[in-house]
């Protein structure tokens, strides 16, 4: 079934658990001393690690925490073993990793159903991987066809604009990924293959991530506040599209004219521009805004639907769906959310591919 490995210090407890997963056709494997834990797990390179949190909480958030953030094991599921009427663990364990947790007293039907859920959840991350593989290799050939001789500068520049408010660091790879995979399907509307030519989808794609970089003018204060916003704070917010367009236009000044940084400029500015009229910063409507910023804002508001924020809960994919449709041709270009709906499966296995915890 699957290999499990089982970390803690309580030598009765983790037997009759290893006994129970033994049962239930897994490979097990114990380790009752925590500082060694993760020489065994490279080792083994386990689907699942287990940690009991009974005997030393500090240790046993220590492990997780150097699960989640060592790059060769950081895709492995941390399932803390503990009392679950101590909601403070439960929570501060989540804070640190765990994806899940297997309460005391063992349960035998729990624990099944738990590592059956999250062997499940395990293998629809696989698929989203080797799903996007195929076209991840065809976005990044498209990509080797943009040139700009300060290119890795203003994308490092963009970098650094969006781990202000995302330390994840996957957020602008999902967006290219979002845009590329939208940019193609809505090349196959015959309103816009005459648009849509290959310097088109590449210099979209090289762009995406330029989005934001206004951010980097704005006031950590207003961009880190773990609440919404006040309407004055929101106005300052707003000011990002402008401090882009500026940013990038310094960029030409500079370095002389670049369709690239050109249609970077477009994308930061207009990609909070809305059909109806009320999106800012310039009101534009409908076929007024870019068909690149109309992209753009597609990927960018599908992003902050399905990320958890202080101030709001993530959103489902099927939620998701359901927002888009409500609000085409109103926040949204038509043309692009019917395109969207085409590939909402592909945006969705984007997003699982990133996603942090299994």
């Amino acid at each position: 079934m699957a290999k499990i490995m089982i970390v803690g210090d309580k030598e009765v407890d983790l037997k009759f658990l290893k006994i129970i997963l033994k049962n239930q056709g897994h490979e097990v494997f114990t380790d009752y001393c925590t500082e060694k834990a993760t020489e065994q797990i490279e080792e083994i390179m386990p689907e699942i690690v287990i940690i009991d949190v009974e005997r030393d909480i500090e240790k046993a958030f220590e492990l997780c925490k150097s699960i989640k953030t060592e790059n060769k094991f950081h895709h492995i599921p941390v399932m803390f073993f503990c009392d679950t009427n101590d909601t403070d663990i439960t929570e501060a364990g989540f804070e640190m990793g765990a994806s899940d947790y297997i309460s005391k007293p063992i349960d035998e039907n729990e624990i099944k159903n738990r590592i059956d859920h999250r062997l499940e959840v395990i293998k629809t991350h696989k698929k989203a991987q080797d799903k996007n593989a195929a076209f991840t290799s065809e976005m990044n050939e498209v990509l080797k066809t943009v040139h700009h001789p300060q290119m890795e500068t203003i994308l490092a520049l963009a970098n650094l604009a969006q781990s202000r408010d995302d330390n994840t660091g996957k957020h602008l790879d999902r967006m290219q990924k979002y845009v590329y995979v939208l940019t193609k399907e809505l090349q196959n509307n015959p309103k816009y293959k005459d648009i849509i030519d290959k310097n088109f989808l590449a210099e979209v794609t090289a762009c995406a991530p330029l989005h934001d970089i206004g951010k980097i003018g704005i006031p950590d204060k207003i961009l880190l506040k773990p609440m919404k916003l006040t309407p004055e704070e929101f106005e300052i917010m707003k000011t990002h599209t402008l401090i882009g367009d500026e940013t990038l236009d310094n960029v030409i000044n500079t370095f002389g004219e670049s369709s690239f940084i050109n249609r970077g400029k477009i994308i930061a500015r207009f990609h909070h521009e809305r059909p109806d009229g009320t999106g800012y910063p310039d009101g534009l409507k409908s076929e007024e805004i870019p068909l690149e910023a109309s992209i753009m804002a597609i990927a960018d508001v599908y992003d902050a639907l399905r990320t958890k924020k202080p101030y709001k809960p993530a959103i489902s994919h099927e939620k998701s769906i359901e927002i888009f449709k409500q609000q085409k041709g109103t926040q949204f270009l038509a043309d692009a959310v019917d395109a969207f709906l085409n590939v909402e499966k592909t945006f969705s296995y984007i997003w699982l591919e990133y996603e942090t915890k299994c």
